[in-house]
């Protein structure tokens, strides 16, 4: 692909390479994010990191031991720890860069190839990842396409919507009393549909991509559609990239939805659309809807009409797990989907009939399992093991909610689970402390210490009945 004078000028400003000095910012990036895969890469970059922490903790010892003003053997010591620190500081971030040379040269090459393997996924249809052995294809396959995703961020500003800031502006738009036709479409197949040629053609007509960006992303495509049996359509579910790729797929789509007439709100999350027209005389639902897959056409996307609102709702609308009611009027108010509520309901029974196939032979370790399965499901935390770090839990995963009668109903279905399924009057006083509605209003905040406590408390989730 010919390089034209605007490349020339993002080149200038943008470094787009997979340099090692760029695979090092990525690593930083991810570390931030409580990511770190460089340890879990290179076994020499996580002895080097151990001397690091080893000489951090000996300057920290040294300073919690010597409080008093020091003498000058004090100071002498201190700063040959500071000097031994900083000189292990340097050894591991040379050999951190020294590791990511081996993985840009790899990158480079024009054989190069980002791996992926077929897995099955939730509901049946396949997902893909990036195999974890052998663990130097991994490495490079996974700084591909964290620098590939950098690339086109920073050049498209491509970022998916903001989940809560859609549904913040969805109710205030439906509380206002006005009589919207609402168009609420989900896409079928939506990953899966994405059109090669409409893609790549837009980022090659662009020439804003590196010649090596531009390759390793054809090369994904085409190795997804052999994989997956679908010859130029289809973005592989489950690898990072293809949310960046989607996004900028649907941009045009998102820019002629926000151009029709008589538009008052549009959003797009993902695969889930929904329209607001402020209706003119003689206009009707239909007649939006058919505009809107349309558009859709455009995109060679078709219609799940099995999760597509097909009339203008006449009291409840729901959306991105929230369901609003009495949308034609000035009290909407915001609930948690009936599936979203039924999630919680079955959580709650889970926790109980686990609870009674384990008392029976590990009585202790029952016990504990309720009460902390129980304390997660009505408070909050922080998935500190994540790689976004993010708050979640009762409050957190429904921030939006106006209307708590459906907490209530929760916590009616705690008290009866203790009631009858518990047999300690211990246990039972334990229980009784703890409330989704309590935890809700007041962001009750609960800290899950032990890295694989998650596993073990969710586990009971996966047993169901």
């Amino acid at each position: 692909m010919p390089y034209s004078p605007l490349i020339w000028a993002i080149d200038y400003v943008f470094d787009q390479s997979f340099s090692p000095k760029n695979l090092r910012r990525i690593t930083e990036i991810e570390n931030r994010r409580g990511s770190n895969k460089s340890l879990e890469f290179f076994p020499s970059v996580l002895v080097a990191t151990e001397e690091l922490k080893d000489c951090i903790r000996a300057t920290k010892h040294f300073r919690a031991t010597h409080k008093h003003k020091y003498s000058v053997a004090d100071q002498a010591i201190f700063d040959a720890l500071k000097e031994d620190r900083e000189n292990a500081r340097k050894a591991r971030d040379q050999e951190l860069l020294s590791c990511l040379a081996k993985v840009s040269d790899e990158i480079s090459k024009k054989s190069f190839r980002i791996s992926i393997r077929r897995v099955g996924g939730p509901s049946g249809k396949p997902v893909y990842v990036v195999p974890e052995t052998p663990v130097d294809a991994y490495a490079q396959s996974y700084y591909a396409i964290k620098q590939i995703a950098n690339n086109i961020s920073r050049i498209y500003k491509v970022r998916q919507a903001n989940r809560n800031q859609i549904v913040t502006q969805l109710s205030d738009c439906l509380s206002d009393g006005f009589p919207y036709h609402v168009v609420k479409l989900d896409v079928q197949e939506f990953y899966e549909s994405v059109d090669h040629s409409v893609l790549l053609t837009k980022l090659k007509s662009d020439q804003l991509l590196s010649a090596t960006t531009m390759r390793l992303i054809e090369r994904l495509l085409w190795d997804y559609a052999e994989v997956a049996g679908t010859p130029g359509r289809g973005l592989p579910r489950g690898v990072g990239l293809s949310a960046i790729l989607s996004e900028l797929y649907m941009r045009d789509f998102d820019d002629r939805i926000s151009t029709l007439e008589e538009v008052a709100f549009c959003a797009r999350y993902v695969d889930d659309i929904i329209v607001l027209f402020a209706p003119t005389k003689g206009s009707t639902t239909d007649d939006y809807r058919k505009a809107v897959v349309e558009e859709l056409r455009r995109k060679r996307l078709v219609v799940n009409a099995s999760k597509s609102t097909q009339a203008p709702p006449a009291t409840e609308l729901t959306y991105l797990g929230y369901k609003f009611r009495n949308v034609r009027s000035t009290s909407c108010t915001v609930l948690m989907s009936d599936a979203k509520f039924q999630k919680y309901k079955k959580r709650l029974d889970a926790c109980f009939t686990r609870y009674n196939r384990q008392r029976a032979t590990k009585s202790k370790k029952a016990y504990r399992l309720l009460v902390k399965r129980v304390q997660y499901l009505t408070g909050n935390t922080q998935l500190t093991h994540s790689k976004q770090n993010a708050f979640v839990g009762i409050y957190f995963s429904n921030p939006h909610l106006t209307d708590l009668s459906q907490l209530e109903r929760l916590d009616d279905a705690l008290a009866t689970h203790i009631r009858k399924q518990t047999h300690s009057a211990n246990l039972r006083a334990k229980l009784q402390q703890y409330s989704f509605q309590k935890g809700y209003s007041e962001r009750i905040f609960r800290r899950f210490h032990r890295q694989d406590e998650f596993e073990e408390i969710t586990k009971a989730w996966k047993y169901g009945q």
